[in-house]
C-alpha cells in the first residue's frame, strides 16, 4: 500500500493554529461529515479541551511530526500528524485500531516493538516526496547486528531473539519523537532521522553503537552501520536504502563494529 492508497483509505484533516479544521481529503468527508470550522479535538476525540490538556501530544502545541497510539475511553486510535512546511498549517489522520489488531501487526514489529518492514514503503515515499517538494533533507542509518548467526547456534534462538530486543531498545533510546525506528528484516535495522544531514546522523549512529556494546549479555553485542542522506540524485526510496545498505557493507568490510558514510552514490569512507 502505497501513500497515494493511505490518502484514500484513511481520513486526513487540515488544522490551522486555533484547532479549526480548514479542508479534509474525501475520506475524512466520506467519515467525519461537512466539520470544516469545527474544532478538531472536538471532532476527532470527542473533546472538550485542546489534546495538549490531555497529556496527547499535538502538532500544533509541539511542531513534531510523529506517528503514535492515543487510548481514550478504552478506544485505541493509530494517529499520524505534523506540520506543512508552508502556511502555518498542519495536519492529523487517525483511525480507531481497537478491535483491529491486525492493523497494529502491520505497523510494528511484535519482537522489538519498532516499526514493521510493511511500514517502512509509506514512510519513505513520504519523506521523499517532502525532500523533493519542499527539499526537506532526511538521513537514513542501515544497521546489522554482528555475528548474530554465532548467537543463535551457540545460546539458542530464544538468546538471539533476547539480542534483537536489546538493540531494539538502544535504538529507541537515541531516538526523537520525529525519528522512526524500523526492523527491516533478520538482524538488519533502519532508522530514519527527519530534517537530520549525515553529520548529525553520524552522532546518532555512534550513540546506538556504544549503547550497544555496553548491553549486558551471554555473548558481545556489535552493530556495524550505514549512514546516507537523500541526494539529488534519488529519484525512488530504494536509491536512499540501497545507497545506505551499501555503505553498511563497505563497513563490514573494513571491520564490523565500523560506521561508514555515503559520500556519493559509490563513494563511502569511515567515521571513528
Amino acid at each position: 500500500m502505497g501513500v497515494e492508497d493511505l490518502d484514500k483509505f484513511l481520513p486526513v484533516v487540515l488544522i490551522n493554529r486555533n484547532y479549526m479544521i480548514t479542508s479534509l481529503n474525501e475520506t475524512g468527508k466520506m467519515m467525519l461529515g461537512d466539520v470544516t470550522g469545527k474544532k478538531c479535538f472536538q471532532v476527532l476525540y470527542n473533546l472538550e479541551k485542546p489534546c495538549p490538556e490531555y497529556n496527547i501530544n499535538c502538532p500544533i502545541a509541539s511542531g513534531e511530526e510523529n506517528v503514535d497510539t492515543v487510548t481514550l475511553d478504552f478506544e485505541v486510535y493509530l494517529r499520524a500528524y505534523g506540520k506543512l512546511p508552508v502556511g502555518g498549517i498542519y495536519w492529523e489522520s487517525m483511525i480507531n485500531i481497537t478491535n483491529l489488531s491486525v492493523i497494529r501487526s502491520g505497523v510494528f514489529d511484535s519482537l522489538t516493538d519498532l516499526y514493521s518492514r510493511s511500514f517502512l514503503t509509506g514512510l519513505m515515499e513520504k519523506f521523499l516526496y517532502m525532500w523533493q517538494r519542499y527539499r526537506e533533507v532526511f538521513s537514513v542509518l542501515f544497521l546489522d547486528i554482528d555475528n548474530l548467526k554465532r548467537i543463535n547456534d551457540e545460546f539458542g534462538h530464544l538468546s538471539g531473539d533476547e539480542a534483537l530486543k536489546k538493540v531494539g531498545q538502544c535504538i529507541k533510546l537515541y531516538l526523537r519523537r520525529s525519528d522512526f525506528g524500523i526492523r527491516y528484516g533478520g538482524d538488519e535495522f533502519l532508522v530514519i532521522l527527519p530534517k537530520t544531514r549525515k553529520e548529525n546522523a553520524v552522532h546518532v549512529a555512534k550513540r546506538i553503537r556504544e549503547c550497544i556494546t555496553t548491553i549486558p549479555f551471554v555473548a558481545r553485542l556489535s552493530v556495524t552501520i550505514g549512514v546516507a542522506e537523500v541526494m539529488e540524485e534519488d529519484k525512488e526510496t530504494d536509491d536512499i536504502v540501497g545507497r545506505a545498505d551499501r555503505a553498511l557493507y563497505y563497513a563490514k568490510n573494513k571491520g564490523r563494529g565500523s560506521i561508514a558514510v555515503a559520500k556519493g552514490p559509490e563513494e563511502f569512507y569511515l567515521v571513528e
